[in-house]
């Protein structure tokens, strides 16, 4: 068994916890607000465009076998923001003056102080960890979802086979990696893993949470 095998093994209860939320469930089950699922779709456009500085702060740092693959998943992520702006004026969701609630800011805050000051490994599991945590999360619902549901075009974005396959890329380069760490750095990318799955629940749960940064009223 390699590193990525250990850790979902590892953190088992947690990354179950994340599959069963409350939001992928009722999603799943076509069951969710439009209020809800508009929330979401305004946070993650965010997120997605903090992805791809992230991603290009990896390549100066990153072996030249992978510098294609980060340059191929910036223009996925571009294409990722063209389907949530097409989905946005379908249904009629506006993108207009919005900021990212105290959860998407701590993580997208996360994800690019990780790839400025973490060693390539460490950024890397971060990579795979939140790519891997949405491929399972948008399986789940894939299982019950209708096809015709105005949601789906995601599913099908980070729950079909191509998205799998650069997820298992991501994996298998991810035990290269480990098995090429010291010590410390090994049980640095274990803690990353972990945190990175803790922020992925967080997400899920801000929808329900609201913007409200703690300590405020409002």
């Amino acid at each position: 068994m390699g590193f990525c095998s250990d850790q979902l093994n590892r953190i088992k209860p947690m990354w179950d916890s994340m599959l069963n939320h409350r939001f992928l469930l009722e999603t799943r089950d076509g069951k969710i607000s439009d209020q809800i699922f508009a929330q979401w779709m305004r946070q993650d456009y965010l997120f997605v465009r903090a992805a791809i500085p992230f991603i290009a702060a990896l390549i100066p740092k990153a072996p030249l076998k992978h510098w294609e693959a980060h340059s191929n998943v910036i223009v996925m992520l571009q294409k990722e923001l063209k389907l949530f702006e097409e989905r946005a004026n379908a249904v009629g969701v506006s993108f207009d003056n919005i900021n990212p609630w105290f959860t998407n800011h701590a993580y997208i805050q996360f994800l690019l102080a990780t790839a400025a000051y973490e060693s390539y490994p460490v950024a890397y599991t971060v990579l795979y960890t939140a790519e891997k945590a949405y491929h399972d999360s948008w399986k789940v619902v894939q299982k019950g979802l209708d096809k015709d549901s105005k949601w789906y075009p995601f599913v099908e974005n980070w729950a079909g086979d191509a998205f799998a396959q650069y997820v298992d890329y991501l994996g298998n380069e991810l035990d290269n990696l480990a098995s090429q760490a010291g010590k410390d750095e090994l049980k640095r990318m274990s803690e990353y893993f972990e945190l990175t799955t803790k922020y992925e629940i967080a997400f899920w749960e801000m929808v329900y949470v609201g913007a409200k940064w703690p300590g405020l009223k409002n």
